[in-house]
C-alpha cells in the first residue's frame, strides 16, 4: 500500500468537498442583514437629485460638535486652555470620512432589459419617423458620490 505524499494542514473546520456547505456559502452572499430602503421613483430622483448640495465635512462637523453636549461630552473652549481637542479630532474625523466617500467609493448601477423605448427622428426626404421597442440587455453604468 502506498503512502500518502500529501502534508494536511490546519483544519478550517469547513468542508470545502460538501455541496451543502457550498450552497449554504453563496446563499449567505446574499442575505440581507436587514431589510432594504424603498426604491424612489425616478422623477423624485430625477427633480431632488440636483437639489441636493452634496456631502460637506464641515457641515457635518458642525452638526456632531453642536450635538456633543447630548452625549455628555464637554462643548467649546473647557478650559481656556485653547481649542477642545475633541472638536478637533471630530472635524479630522469628518474630513476623512466625506474624502472615502467621495472619492474613494463606487457606484453601480444596472439598466434592466425590457424598458421600453420610443425614439423619434428624420427619415429619408425629411419625413418623421418614430421607432418603439424595448431593452434587450442589461446596461452597467458608472455614477459619483458627491
Amino acid at each position: 500500500m502506498a503512502k500518502s505524499t500529501q502534508k494536511s494542514g490546519p483544519s478550517s473546520g469547513v468542508d470545502s468537498n460538501s455541496m451543502s456547505t457550498i450552497m449554504k456559502t453563496i446563499n449567505a452572499a446574499f442575505d440581507l442583514p436587514q431589510e432594504p430602503v424603498t426604491a424612489l421613483p425616478p422623477p423624485l430622483i430625477m427633480i431632488g437629485g440636483g437639489m441636493r448640495t452634496g456631502l460637506s465635512a464641515k457641515q457635518i462637523a458642525s452638526r456632531i460638535i453642536s450635538r456633543q453636549s447630548e452625549a455628555g461630552a464637554p462643548v467649546g473652549d473647557i478650559w481656556g486652555d485653547g481649542e477642545n481637542i475633541m472638536e478637533g479630532l471630530i472635524s479630522i474625523i469628518c474630513d476623512e470620512v466625506v474624502f472615502a466617500i467621495q472619492n474613494e467609493s463606487k457606484v453601480d448601477v444596472v439598466v434592466p432589459p425590457g424598458i421600453s423605448l420610443t425614439a423619434t427622428g428624420a427619415g429619408n426626404y425629411g419625413a418623421p419617423v418614430v421607432s418603439q421597442g424595448y431593452t434587450t440587455e442589461y446596461k452597467e453604468c458608472n455614477g459619483i458620490i458627491r
